[in-house]
This record gives structure tokens, C-alpha cells and sequence, in this order.
């Protein structure tokens, strides 16, 4: 339904059939001037960056927070995930997200435990 408003100006057309060219004319503007009001702000909604979901999280940084066999728990911007490494790791290490697979972070190893990462994984380094 939110599409339609897309089609403002074709549907608005038929004004002209309607009335007189004296008042289909003024309203067949304001209808066109409302649509490009409508595309312009779209637009720019569509250029803004990206803040949300899994495309922000690559070179995000966290901390692990456990480790089993099949691989590592890790917080990421306050959200606990599923990771996979070619390094080893302990909780406590710092990481940053390499690469999003599905539900699970390809990290890697970017500091030694207590390296200052806020456990929430904001990215800032503490002062010491």
C-alpha cells in the first residue's frame, strides 16, 4: 500500500479529466510537488549508513567470554554470539570481528586479556 504513494503523480492524472485545466492544474501541482517532497526524503533514507544488523559488525571489537570445543562465545556490542578462530583463545582475549558467517563471527586475536576493552565491546580502549 505504501507503494502506491510512489505512484501519486500517475494516479493524480486524471484531475484533468475531472475538472476544468483552472483547478486540475493547481492541484495536479501540489500532488507532484508533494511526491517529489515523498521521493526526496526516500532517497535520502536509502544513502544513510547502515546501523544496525550484521552488516555493522565487521571490525567491530569484543571480548571472549568463553570457549568449548565446537568454538567461542564472544560479546559484541552487548550481544553474545557464536565465533569461530584460527587462533587460540581464552576468555578474557580481545577480538575483532573478521567476517560475519550466518550466526557466527570469524574473529581474530587483537590484544592480550585486560587490554582496557569495555566488556560490552563498544570498541574504546580504557584508560589504564
Amino acid at each position: 500500500m505504501c507503494h502506491l504513494v510512489l505512484l501519486l503523480p500517475l494516479i493524480g492524472l486524471p484531475v484533468f479529466w475531472l475538472w476544468p485545466l483552472s483547478v486540475a492544474l493547481p492541484v495536479y501541482l501540489v500532488i507532484l510537488l508533494l511526491s517529489a517532497w515523498v521521493y526526496y526524503y526516500a532517497i535520502v533514507a536509502m544513502r544513510k549508513k547502515v546501523t544496525v544488523g550484521p552488516e555493522t559488525l565487521p571490525h567491530s571489537r569484543g571480548e571472549v567470554v568463553g570457549a568449548d570445543a565446537g568454538g567461542f562465545c564472544v560479546r559484541v556490542q552487548s550481544e553474545l554470539w557464536s565465533a569461530s578462530s584460527r587462533e587460540a583463545l581464552k576468555p578474557g582475549d580481545a577480538i575483532e570481528v573478521v567476517d560475519v558467517d550466518g550466526l557466527t563471527l570469524r574473529v581474530t586475536k587483537v590484544g592480550q586479556a585486560g587490554s582496557g576493552i569495555l566488556a560490552h565491546g563498544s570498541g574504546r580502549r580504557g584508560s589504564p
